[in-house]
């Protein structure tokens, strides 16, 4: 766990706890007992805590948060960390923290208490608890205004965006930036020359200013109070800080036993702070939004773990190649540039070409602009591009992806004229959303090597990666595909073969069902504004405008044959699609747009339209309330969850929530689809669906699964993923 050794004066303390030196309560302990041991020695003059030249930590052992079961459990987690971290800082011997890589969280919060920080080159500093939404519980409220100034804090805290080294450098974050290999012998100088370490908790040429901490508090506070309400985490982490700042008094007796920094001689704000950031972290892991955003978390990292494919062995993909250079292709090929892989593109026009490098490198340009890229790698990266018309030259690939238009005819013919070119053994990737892969396969010579890898638009940037594996697909192939959507940053999830899969299967129901709303009498903004005020990162009228009402009407063609329960698409899509207003493309859909500006407008054609189909239905009865409008929405995505999960279209349970939040922007703080249910109780849940079937009709049926467990049978909802209990 801990490997410890004394070399030259030096108790170096190297945190071994693969994979990722999360930070256990065991880990803790044993951290604890080895400082106490090198203050002991004479022979050690300093120390220093690693975790290696390319890795320190990821983290408190998120193991923690999921034991958690009570206001006590949090506080008790929060001291612990907490005092710790301040025996390390009360260390007499210089302490230095040598860390490399992304250092995230607990592990930034260890090397705060540190006296010295070195970093490694491309080391990456973030506080990201609050996109859990909870607060740093181990000092970090207190110590990093400290460090770099509240400012800067606020900025780190409330974003959990990362910063790289040089900026932590130039804030005052770490003390030295190191080439990897020399990491050890710069920490090893700097705690050698100094006589004695800054102690954090007691620096305050960073906060003196206390006109100027109220001016960036009461900033603080405006952004804290633009979260939704469910998410009590930024405007906890504001009245931490605050408190530190001895801005207000603090807590007096939060925790039984001494507080973590009393009579150790620190300004009595720090240790109030402290007390604060404790009674925060109880408030905040009490809420239904941090255990579902921590549930979510969790189960993502389950989503690629498939029982039957443990012993296969993956190809290593370093050559790939995309058909298909649209608007997908170009993203899909661009995700694999990035993740360092050559890239063969491939169409039969050439300005098809053209655009899709123009493209990619206008996109890593604007990343250089934006700091989150070097010259030199957009270079590198945009040189592992290759393009070309002539097919032949994707016979060296080890995988291809085609991403050509949404027709079984079209797909075939580009499958067929691969397997010409392209050995047998070449994995096939189709970057279908919803043809049947069976169908696809059914003419070729060794359809084994087909499988789906559905991105989502835009593929270089969102996270989530559908892969659809076939009855025989072999273990090795969908390993490799596995291993590649990591490569390129995404979560995977796998699918059977079922059409729709998985996030369509669900998604289309819930957009036609935002339609048959309009018929009923809802305004198309009172839709989408209900929608997002629940969470949604975009209404699903306004989100269909951006994808194009076209591609609805050709999804639903192959969904509704599938499925004939989910009844038909409203007359309103088809009209405005026979009118050639399909959305943001036609600068017209649902909403008007004007050329260049995305913002919806009211559309006098749409009106049109809409009150036409309510008057041949006999007039709306009135407009649904905001309530009745996200319950028919999320309540026809929770009835077709069930049914994918009873289908046993997805390993788990979770993967469902995990592809919907990342999928389509459903908020993570509702868990997910099946989550939210079972939050709302699948009793409740099964009423409101059989009050909405005899009002609607079959489209809101539940399946037999759900019935079963609404009368209290056992539902498998997690698999063997983690669960966070309140």
């Amino acid at each position: 766990m801990i490997d410890y050794t004394v070399r030259d004066g030096l108790a170096i303390v190297h945190l071994q706890a693969p994979p990722v030196n999360a930070i256990s309560y065991p880990l803790l302990d044993a951290l604890r007992s080895l400082v106490r041991q090198a203050n002991e020695q004479a022979e050690v003059r300093a120390i220093v805590i690693t975790g290696g030249p390319q890795h320190f930590s990821a983290g408190a052992d998120l193991a923690i948060f999921q034991d958690i079961r009570s206001g006590e459990d949090a506080v008790r987690a929060s001291r612990v960390f907490q005092e710790v971290f301040q025996e390390i800082e009360d260390s007499p011997k210089p302490v230095v923290a040598a860390v490399a890589g992304h250092v995230l969280g607990g592990a930034l919060e260890l090397a705060m208490a540190c006296h010295f920080r070195v970093a490694a080159e491309r080391s990456r500093f973030s506080m990201p608890e609050v996109r859990l939404g909870i607060n740093p519980g181990a000092g970090g409220t207190q110590r990093l205004p400290r460090l770099v100034g509240p400012e800067a804090a606020f900025e780190m805290l409330l974003s959990g965006q990362p910063i790289d080294a040089k900026r932590a450098f130039g804030l005052g974050l770490i003390d030295a930036i190191a080439p990897p290999d020399e990491l050890f012998a710069t920490a090893a100088k700097i705690v050698q020359e100094a006589p004695g370490g800054p102690r954090t908790s007691r620096r305050v040429d960073k906060i003196a200013n206390a006109a100027a901490n109220r001016a960036t508090i009461a900033k603080a506070q405006e952004r804290a109070a633009a979260a939704p309400a469910e998410i009590i985490a930024p405007r906890k982490i504001v009245e931490a800080v605050r408190v530190g700042l001895g801005e207000v008094p603090g807590p007096s007796s939060l925790t039984p036993g001494p507080s973590p920094a009393s009579g150790r001689g620190e300004p009595c704000s720090f240790a109030a702070g402290l007390l604060a950031e404790q009674e925060a972290f109880r408030q905040c892991m009490a809420t239904l939004a941090a255990q579902n955003k921590i549930y979510v978390f969790c189960a993502s990292r389950q989503t690629g773990k498939i029982a039957d494919i443990a012993d296969a062995t993956p190809a290593q993909i370093s050559k790939a190649g995309v058909v298909g250079m649209g608007t997908m292709g170009t993203g899909i090929a661009q995700a694999l540039l990035q993740a360092g892989i050559s890239v063969t593109a491939c169409d039969e026009n050439e300005s098809a070409l053209a655009s899709a490098r123009q493209k990619i490198q206008a996109s890593l340009a604007k990343r250089v602009a934006e700091g989150k890229l070097a010259s030199a790698d957009a270079e590198r990266t945009s040189a592992l591009l290759r393009t070309s018309t002539d097919y032949g030259q994707l016979a060296g690939a080890e995988i291809v992806i085609e991403a050509v238009f949404e027709k079984p005819e079209v797909k075939q013919a580009v499958l067929r004229r691969l397997e010409e070119v392209c050995p047998a053994d070449m994995l096939i990737g189709s970057n279908t959303s919803t043809l049947d892969l069976d169908q696809l396969a059914s003419r070729m010579q060794h359809p084994e090597r087909l499988l789906g890898m559905h991105f989502f638009h835009p593929a270089q940037r969102m996270p989530l990666l559908e892969i659809v594996r076939r009855q025989n697909t072999p273990p090795a192939a969908l390993d490799t595909a596995l291993q590649l959507a990591r490569r390129l940053g995404k979560t995977p999830v796998v699918v059977r073969n079922r059409a729709g899969f998985l996030v369509n299967r669900l998604f289309v129901p819930y957009l036609k069902e935002a339609f048959w709303l309009l018929e009923d009498g809802a305004d198309a903004a009172a839709i989408d504004g209900a929608i997002v005020a629940f969470g949604f990162a975009m209404g699903p009228l306004a989100l269909i405008d951006m994808s194009g009402l076209d591609i609805l009407v050709l999804t639903d063609d192959v969904l509704g044959w599938a499925f004939p329960r989910h009844g038909p698409l409203s007359p309103i899509v088809l009209r405005l699609v026979d009118q050639g207003h399909l959305g943001q493309k036609t600068g017209a859909g649902v909403y008007r747009y004007e050329r260049g500006d995305h913002t919806p407008r009211p559309s006098e054609t749409a009106g049109w339209i809409i009150a036409d189909v309510r008057g041949e239905r006999g007039g709306a009865t009135g407009p649904p309330s905001n309530a009745e409008i996200v319950r028919r929405l999320m309540l026809r995505l929770v009835a077709e969850a069930f049914y994918v999960l009873e289908e046993k279209v997805v390993e788990r349970g979770s993967d469902i929530d995990v592809a919907m939040v990342l999928g389509t922007g459903l908020p993570d703080f509702r868990g997910g689809v099946l989550k939210y249910a079972c939050d709302l109780g699948l009793d409740r849940v099964l009423a409101e669906l059989d009050e909405l079937t005899a009002k609607h009709g079959d489209r809101f049926a539940p399946c037999r699964l759900l019935r079963e467990a609404a009368a209290g049978a056992p539902l498998s909802l997690l698999g063997e993923g983690p669960r966070v209990r309140a």
